[in-house]
């Protein structure tokens, strides 16, 4: 008897997770992709809008013969009623925005399985890579579970961590997990199917929950250790930054900053404040003096060394917080 699956797989239009699982699929002796199933019509992933190598997974799909579905609502009876003509055994999702309800998850002959960037239950929810970076976690993690009526927490199937050197960006995080998913799948197909995957329950007790960041929380806060500075840089990396202002009102988003030796020399100013030293941009925290790298100037990251301007020397950042961002 054959073993070869038939899958359906959920991801977002523009998903840096979503083309490599395609392609995985696609190209699997024992798997028979028979739909995907990506973004309604004009919307894109936050996540990836802002790089550089854009990927297009209707016209991937396309382009090897798997047909596409682009639902508004793909819990519509009627969108159910397609999916059920596809008979699949499995759901996989990876990076699919949508919830899925019990009625869709009634459509695969198995289960429905969803790849999460996190060592779940804790980070739980959305955008894990920023958080874990702002919280400076020492280790990642990602986790295949069973989907259930809940938001992330369905059982275990298989699960993977990772050290982190505490210096990754939030953008060098995601792709870690990406690629680490991507291989969790490549190993977990051979269970799905003989059906030989086994789960294990979340343990309620140890999940943590993050929503979508809010503006506030790419909002530098000067009057804090040079460590929460820094992780807060590295979360925000690169769209849409970690920013500040400064004393005039002027936007300013920092990309990059790390430890400076020239600073030791200085005594600490009032927190938020620049100084130019030599070739070298610093900035007060509470507890020492953090030298600025490179800041975003009409959309580029550019050297703060070769524009000067941005940052003249004895402005103070932190000045100022609109209410917009504030709330």
């Amino acid at each position: 008897m054959s073993n070869r699956i038939r899958v359906i797989l959920l991801s977002e239009i523009n998903s840096k997770l979503g083309s490599p699982f395609l392609t995985l699929l696609a190209g699997h002796p024992d798997v028979d992709l028979v739909g995907v199933v990506t973004s309604r019509p004009g919307r894109l992933c936050s996540y990836f809008v802002h790089d550089s190598d854009q990927v297009d997974l209707e016209a991937q799909a396309r382009e090897i013969g798997v047909r596409v579905f682009r639902p508004v609502d793909v819990n519509a009876p009627e969108m159910i009623d397609t999916l059920v003509e596809l008979r699949p055994d499995y759901l996989i999702v990876g990076n699919y925005q949508q919830i899925l309800k019990p009625a869709l998850l009634g459509v695969p002959a198995v289960t429905a399985v969803n790849f999460h960037p996190s060592p779940l239950p804790r980070y739980a929810g959305l955008a894990p890579f920023f958080w874990m970076v702002r919280n400076g976690e020492r280790e990642g993690g990602v986790t295949a579970i069973e989907v259930d009526a809940g938001v992330d927490t369905g059982p275990i199937i298989m699960q993977r961590r990772m050290r982190l050197t505490g210096r990754e960006t939030a953008v060098e995080l995601r792709g870690m997990q990406e690629r680490e998913n991507v291989r969790m799948l490549a190993e977990l197909i051979p269970r799905l199917a003989d059906r030989s995957f086994t789960t294990t329950p979340q343990n309620p007790r140890e999940r943590s929950y993050f929503g979508r960041p809010r503006p506030a929380d790419y909002l530098i806060n000067f009057d804090s250790p040079a460590e929460d500075i820094r992780r807060i840089v590295r979360a925000g990396y690169r769209h849409p930054g970690a920013h500040t202002f400064r004393s005039d009102g002027a936007r300013i988003v920092l990309l990059s900053l790390d430890d400076s030796d020239i600073g030791v020399r200085l005594p600490l100013a009032r927190t938020g404040t620049v100084r130019r030293v030599g070739g070298a941009w610093l900035v007060a925290a509470t507890d020492t003096w953090l030298r600025i790298r490179t800041v975003e100037n009409q959309g580029a990251e550019v050297r703060v060394d070769q524009h000067p301007g941005l940052l003249p020397d004895g402005v103070t950042l932190g000045a100022r917080v609109p209410e917009e961002v504030a709330g």
